[in-house]
């Protein structure tokens, strides 16, 4: 509607601009120049005549109702939705700042938590490369498990001699180095998944809860037409005139557009056969009543079609 609204000062500002001399000329202009704007003209040299519209009077008294129900509400329609707006506004700004603060922060903790973790993976990085030396290769570690088990053997039927110790000695050596090293791997991974645990908490207590982003609070008390909960002023006026002229928001559009289209042209009924003489003159008053409701919306700058 703002282009509608720039179009009307345009048309006010070239009818005050016009030369007053010459009445015929300036006639054709400033309709020219209303009809450019968009600014119903009543004129009856301007009329035109037709045996029937597809309308009825009561039709377009339906659709008077709700033009009359859109200038009533809209400005204040108008207004909630805004305040409802800046509201929102306001609150995502804080949810913004807030929220770069707790990134911050939260960035922060990770970065700690996960010099930790990095310093964990390194202890067993190393004690993987411990084991990995301290072992001899599969074939030897299997040839030494058997040589041992063996010499456990006759160590235990009182058969074993020192060469069967110094074997289970040295294999025992072995699988305790392997043992050291393996701990070292499992300390280091249980580091690891309790610093992990741990972050939230520690994000939690240094940074305290993550900010919630704002949602809109729809400023509609309720829906206008249908069921169906509006989504802007725009949407709550059409649905509310719509309701008022007793008509879905689909029937009322379509109405609305022909009742605007024979309103806007100026269109007269004439009385006869086609159309009887009391319904032309209530379809030709009801068209007179559009172009009065239009020429307020307009003015009023409502965001309705």
């Amino acid at each position: 509607m703002r282009f509608l609204s720039l179009r009307s000062m345009a048309f006010v500002t070239l009818v005050v601009l016009l030369p007053t001399s010459g009445e015929a000329q300036f006639s054709k202009i400033k309709k020219a120049a209303a009809d450019a704007a968009g600014v119903p003209t009543t004129s009856s040299g301007s009329a035109r005549y037709v045996k029937k519209i597809d309308m009825t009077a009561a039709q377009i008294g339906q659709v008077n109702k709700g033009l009359e129900t859109a200038v009533r509400i809209g400005p204040e329609t108008i207004k909630k939705w805004e305040k409802a707006q800046e509201a929102y506004n306001k609150a995502d700004a804080d949810y913004q700042k807030k929220k770069e603060q707790y990134d911050a922060c939260a960035a922060s903790v990770k970065a700690k938590a996960q010099a930790k973790v990095d310093a964990a993976t390194k202890k067993s990085d190393a004690a993987g490369e411990q084991l990995k030396q301290g072992l001899p290769d599969e074939n030897a570690m299997v040839a030494q498990a058997e040589a041992a088990q063996a010499a456990a053997e006759r160590v235990s039927n009182g058969t074993g001699t020192a060469a069967d110790r110094q074997t289970l000695a040295d294999f025992q050596k072995t699988m305790a180095g392997a043992r050291g090293n393996s701990g070292a791997m499992m300390a280091a991974v249980q580091e690891v998944s309790a610093v992990e645990r741990a972050l939230p908490d520690s994000i939690k207590k240094n940074c305290g809860p993550e900010p919630v982003a704002p949602t809109f609070v729809n400023p509609a008390s309720g829906a206008g037409n249908g069921g169906k909960q509006p989504t802007s002023a725009a949407d709550e006026i059409n649905q509310v005139s719509a309701a008022a002229a007793g008509m879905t928001e689909d029937e009322y559009r379509k109405e609305k557009e022909k009742a605007k289209g024979f309103a806007m042209s100026n269109t007269q009924v004439q009385g006869g056969s086609d159309t009887p003489d009391d319904e032309a003159k209530a379809i030709n008053e009801g068209l007179a009543k559009t172009r009065e409701l239009y020429a307020q919306v307009y003015k009023l700058d409502l965001p309705f079609v």
